[in-house]
């Protein structure tokens, strides 16, 4: 299987594992999104950089009140929503800026991005199909994947302080 059925895959088990929260507890539900994210993550890197051969504008959205309806369904399995986010990783010689991140709207972010390219990948049409490919890669190094990895830590700082 090439890489991006793997991903392709990988995208539609995340989707569903929002849409259904199948965990019995909140850190079984953190413990499955941190897997998920992780493997998303990876694959993500590897997804190939797509030129467009086409022209044709795609705009697939999720409905607005299935996504209003769905972060509040994350919210409710969630421990938490808010938590401490670094603004400037990389910016080693000034003070760093701190914000807050939002797990509900990470998961929701990232969510609603593979979804729309999953809804795009499902049209009959070459144009969708390589505009998936793009969408995927332009997200994963754009949007979805900062994300992930802030999502990642999150929940790793999480998972570690509720083992103790």
């Amino acid at each position: 299987m090439n890489e991006f059925q793997i991903f392709l895959d990988a995208s539609k088990h995340f989707c569903s594992f929002i849409e259904k929260g199948s965990a019995d507890t909140e850190r079984a539900f953190m413990l499955l999104t941190q897997n998920h994210l992780l493997i998303l993550y990876n694959l993500g890197r590897n997804l190939p950089v797509v030129i467009l051969e086409t022209d044709t504008i795609f705009n697939m959205e999720v409905n607005g009140a299935e996504m209003k309806a769905l972060l509040k369904f994350i919210g409710k399995r969630v421990p938490f929503s808010y938590y401490w986010s670094v603004l400037n990783p990389v910016d080693v010689a000034g003070l760093p800026e701190t914000g807050t991140g939002d797990l509900i709207d990470d998961l929701g972010d990232i969510y609603s991005d593979l979804k729309e390219a999953l809804i795009l990948f499902g049209k009959d049409d070459l144009g969708a199909k390589e505009n998936t490919i793009f969408q995927f890669k332009f997200g994963y190094e754009n949007h979805w994947g900062e994300h992930c990895i802030e999502a990642l830590y999150a929940i790793h700082h999480f998972l570690q302080v509720e083992r103790q």
